[in-house]
């Protein structure tokens, strides 16, 4: 339920009526990629399980918080990453975290680079009122005890990266009030419990032991979850430096430029 700024045809409300009835029948959880404000009443009214992402197109109203309370089971993922990575002027500190440097191609990279150069003061002023409007939005959500689950919106066009969107977003969301436990469980338990996913979300007995062992406490600082010292799959241990090794050499001789002066 989005048009892609004014690019795409929405779903009537006919159509996405009859998808989630569809759903239900089928045992199914549907969820919709939305937007603006009426679209989401509508699609609450139509019984929708699930929204990706926040209303963005202005703040919600005491109808759409009425409609929530009536379908206490919606869950939300806010998508904040896209937004809060652009909010300051000039070149972004993250650009040069070390862990970028290990995991995403230079090319990559310089297409980050490119976006964050010479920006106008009015796209700036632009991203900026964005992210105050979400976390407006966010606030009213949490408040209402909606669930809030973590979801990078990781894929889609050559400006995302598989991965750091994953960080922008954890960070984004304690930048945006959750705590940092509030993030962790968002990021694990709850996105896990929301896909039906089992097996995962937790370290319990019966689970997979796919778990992250940190260098310091991400309790202290959400931002401590990139000092990564160990990763664990189905309870063996990724060797990390095999994978930085095996990158670095595809990428080796690659150019990179950065656009500082």
């Amino acid at each position: 339920m989005d048009d892609r700024n004014h690019t795409q045809k929405k779903l009537t409300p006919e159509l996405y009526g009859a998808a989630i009835d569809e759903a239900h029948k089928l045992n199914l959880h549907p969820v919709a990629h939305v937007y603006d404000l009426e679209d989401a009443k509508g699609l609450l009214r139509a019984g929708i399980e699930g929204f990706t992402h926040l209303v963005r197109d202005k703040d919600i109203d005491d109808e759409f918080m009425d409609l929530v309370k009536q379908h206490p089971g919606i869950f939300i993922t806010p998508n904040l990453g896209v937004t809060s990575r652009g909010i300051e002027p000039g070149r972004p500190a993250w650009l040069d975290d070390p862990l970028l440097r290990e995991t995403i191609p230079p090319g990559q990279i310089k297409r980050l680079e490119n976006q964050f150069a010479n920006r106008k003061p009015e796209a700036i002023a632009n991203t900026r009122a964005s992210w105050d409007l979400q976390v407006r939005n966010l606030t009213k959500l949490r408040a209402a005890g909606v669930r809030i689950v973590f979801g990078s919106d990781s894929a889609g066009d050559p400006s995302r990266t598989i991965g750091w969107h994953a960080i922008w977003e954890v960070d984004s969301m304690a930048r945006a009030g959750m705590t940092p436990s509030e993030v962790i469980v968002a990021s694990t338990r709850l996105a896990a419990e929301t896909l039906k996913l089992d097996q995962l979300g937790t370290v319990a007995p019966g689970k997979s032991a796919d778990f992250i062992v940190l260098n310091a406490n991400p309790l202290d600082d959400i931002a401590n979850t990139r000092k990564i010292y160990q990763v664990y799959l189905r309870g063996q241990e990724v060797d990390r430096a095999a994978m930085r090794a095996k990158w670095q050499e595809e990428w080796r001789g690659t150019t990179y430029e950065s656009p500082r002066p």
